[in-house]
């Protein structure tokens, strides 16, 4: 099995590879717009996008349309922390270049949190960055998870550590993968 890092590789040379990526992305957002945990939730968490990754701001646009409250992690010292934005105009550049919010941070329950990846399996294990935030902000989180991914960012088995944690749900532009084993 290869490392993470070269799977990292490895998958973001597929995605740079791809030259219809934004007709894939379109398609993923219909996908996951057409769920049932899209429309039943009413506070949602999402990352603003890398290059690489597929385009957040449609769903952050969809979810305002919706009446969705929306919130957007920060990195901090002590792991995520995620605020409520009321427009893209409360977003700066941050850690990573990545854009995070300039409101104070909530405690507000979030019903479904869109967990970014660079690669997965069907189990619903993924590589991140590398920092674990993630991992460790799902430890205590009880809401529905998906992640949303290429298709070519899909492999046959992530290396995992004990911390790792599953995804409930992938959504790519070919399929909806119900993955978690703790799903009710």
């Amino acid at each position: 099995m290869e490392d993470k890092a070269a799977l990292r590789r490895t998958v973001h040379q597929y995605i740079k590879q791809m030259n219809n990526r934004q007709r894939v992305d379109r398609i993923i957002h219909q996908k996951l717009f057409a769920t049932e945990m899209w429309k039943e939730s009413q506070t949602i968490a999402v990352t603003s996008s890398l290059p690489l990754e597929i385009n957040t701001s449609p769903i952050i646009h969809e979810a305002f349309e919706a009446g969705k409250t929306v919130c957007v992690p920060k990195v901090t010292e002590q792991g995520l922390t995620f605020h409520i934005i009321h427009s893209v105009d409360d977003l700066e550049t941050g850690v990573m270049n990545i854009l995070e919010p300039t409101t104070p941070p909530t405690m507000k329950s979030i019903d479904l949190c869109l967990v970014p990846g660079r690669v997965f399996d069907r189990s619903g294990y993924r590589i991140g960055w590398g920092g674990g935030y993630y991992d460790r902000f799902l430890r205590t989180y009880e809401g529905e998870t998906v992640s949303l991914a290429y298709s070519v960012q899909l492999v046959d088995q992530v290396p995992t550590e004990p911390h790792d944690l599953p995804v409930q749900w992938i959504v790519t532009e070919k399929e909806m993968i119900q993955c978690s084993p703790y799903l009710l």
